[in-house]
């Protein structure tokens, strides 16, 4: 009976241990396993590529660019998906590399806030005039019955 219990116990040992292996992968690359199929790395490496402005074609993205330099940035983002990195390692080295205006979609900073929020100021003054043109000509016609 004691060595059934033992026996029970090393089995569990067996089968735990590489779970815990596991987790402690998992734990130290944020959750995403090194060990992804190559259609997971193709499809992430696709989204990726997509989210990034060619250097040398003008206003298409990696994905979509057939230029050298866009055919090797796609291999050079594939193997560092393989080497383990995330998207937003991959996306900082290409900024990195070759400077922010390679996103697409630019981060906020200090340089680019004026890119996100002047057209809402345009906005907010256009509706602020056009009230108080509207304001303006009411005004003006109860001046002018008042003078009737």
């Amino acid at each position: 009976m004691k060595g059934y219990w033992i026996l029970l116990l090393l089995a569990l040992a067996c089968f735990l241990g590489p779970t815990r292996a596991q987790a402690q992968v998992l734990a130290e690359t944020g959750g995403s396993p090194q060990w992804r199929t190559p259609a997971q790395l193709k499809h992430q490496a696709i989204a990726i590529a997509s989210g990034l402005r060619c250097p040398m074609s003008t206003n298409q993205s990696l994905q979509d660019s057939q230029s050298p330099i866009a055919n090797e940035l796609k291999a050079e983002i594939y193997l560092q998906l393989e080497q383990g990195k995330t998207s937003d390692e991959i996306v900082d080295f290409m900024v990195v590399r070759y400077g922010e205006r390679i996103r697409y979609m630019p981060s906020l900073s200090a340089g680019t806030a004026l890119l996100f929020f002047a057209p809402l100021c345009l906005l907010a003054l256009a509706i602020f005039w056009y009230f108080r043109q509207i304001a303006g000509a009411a005004s003006f016609n109860t001046s002018q019955e008042d003078r009737s």
